[in-house]
């Protein structure tokens, strides 16, 4: 099988203006490749990689029937050579847009699951492939595991060359926070490098309690592996869960009017379940703790094809 890769980093940070006397950057990593990439990219470049070195021939990993980490999953381990299945959560309607368009381009293998029966679902579709003499490997849903933290302690070390380069010292980093692996990665960087930036994970789903708890496993879980002389360094986690509204993919009209002026004042296109709602999160949380005279970094963690999946939510009355 051929080498990895998938992209040239670093992704870009471009320059996106001006809110409450901050300097508002956003780093591109929707630029990403293949099929509009994203912040599982990152992640599954190395997944892959160690796929490859365990010679699996089938790739088989979990997420809803709108998943971001599925899309990537299916387009990326397609074009190196394995064949590939998704376990998906049912659902009783199937918007045939957004990422399931996608799976579909590629006649992607699809399991159906109940979400109380995920881990037998799992445990049977690899016993199944087992048998039938493949040799499967399995990604946790999102990229979740040490290989998607090491993905974004990377781009958090990427992220301070850049610094280097392009002048801005940041002090706060927003971004989307699903899965909590970015912001276990973004938080790793930060403790291991000795670094005081701020990491704020602004929540699209999960509540504090159980959010913070899948960061901090994630870390700590890191830090022993890669880096157990930094176990022990202090670091604050910034989980906030004041923009959920009413859970995942609830999309009210805040999130919409950000999407609207965010591409009108960049061109740079936001999502409604991850981006929007994260983007929105982080102008609100700059106003109320009046933060200003700062140089803030948004992470654009991807997740475009969502934006069409809920377009009649943009329809104007």
């Amino acid at each position: 099988m051929q080498e990895i890769h998938f992209n040239d980093y670093p992704t870009p940070i471009e320059y996106y203006g001006k809110v409450q006397e901050n300097d508002i950057y956003i780093k591109r990593d929707d630029l990403t490749e293949p099929t509009l990439g994203g912040n599982k990219v990152r992640k599954l470049e190395l997944f892959l990689k160690e796929a490859q070195e365990k010679h699996a021939d089938y790739i088989v990993t979990y997420g809803a029937a709108q998943s971001n980490h599925c899309r990537l999953t299916v387009s990326m381990a397609n074009k190196l050579g394995f064949k590939t299945l998704l376990i998906l959560a049912k659902t009783d309607e199937i918007n045939y847009n957004g990422n399931f368009l996608i799976y579909d381009l590629y006649d992607t293998e699809i399991v159906w699951t109940e979400t109380n029966e995920v881990p037998e679902t799992i445990e049977k579709t690899l016993d199944n492939l087992k048998q039938k003499g493949y040799n499967p490997y399995f990604i946790q849903g999102g990229g979740h595991g040490d290989l998607g933290t090491h993905a974004y302690k990377l781009a958090f070390e990427e992220i301070l060359h850049q610094e280097q380069e392009i002048n801005p010292s940041f002090s706060h980093i927003f971004h989307a926070s699903g899965t909590g692996t970015t912001q276990a990665g973004l938080i790793a960087g930060n403790t291991i490098h000795q670094s005081d930036k701020h990491i704020i994970g602004i929540s699209v789903a999960r509540n504090k309690q159980r959010g913070t708890e899948v960061i901090e496993e994630s870390v700590q879980s890191y830090l022993e592996s890669y880096a157990p002389k930094s176990v022990h360094n202090p670091y604050k986690l910034s989980f906030n869960t004041e923009y959920i509204g009413d859970g995942y993919a609830h999309i009210y009209p805040e999130i919409i009017d950000t999407i609207r002026n965010v591409i009108k004042a960049s061109s740079i296109m936001l999502d409604p379940v991850y981006t929007g709602k994260a983007f929105y999160g982080m102008l609100d949380y700059i106003k109320k703790n009046n933060i200003k005279g700062k140089q803030i970094l948004f992470i654009h963690t991807g997740g475009i094809p969502l934006l069409f999946n809920y377009a009649s939510k943009f329809e104007k009355e």
